[in-house]
């Protein structure tokens, strides 16, 4: 803003003159302030959307995984997989519950 007052000094610019002078380039410095303003948070708003995409995608692809485990574990017949979509183990198929005794 400094600068600009010394500019309508260095030009000569005096008393209405000099004062349209300075609203017009104040107006322009305003404008241009606003314009930066909005173009940062459009830029931050780009970048939180790439992020989200991004966190979405890994999970996507974790779960990608995790199906794929649980897939190759039932082929694999680690899991049964019953009818009712209860997984149930086949260690786990005739065990004991660990702290109730055997009868």
């Amino acid at each position: 803003m400094e600068e600009i007052v010394k500019q309508a000094d260095l030009l000569g610019y005096r008393g209405e003159k000099r004062e349209e002078y300075l609203k017009q380039e104040f107006k322009l410095l305003a404008e241009s302030q606003a314009r930066e303003k909005k173009e940062e948070a459009e830029r931050r708003e780009r970048k939180e959307e790439a992020d989200r995409k991004e966190r979405l995608e890994l999970e996507k692809m974790k779960l990608d995984a995790e199906m794929k485990l649980l897939q190759a574990k039932i082929e694999a017949g680690i899991i049964k997989n019953e009818p009712d979509g209860s997984g149930v183990r086949s260690s786990d198929a005739g065990a004991k519950h660990p702290k109730l005794p055997n009868f």
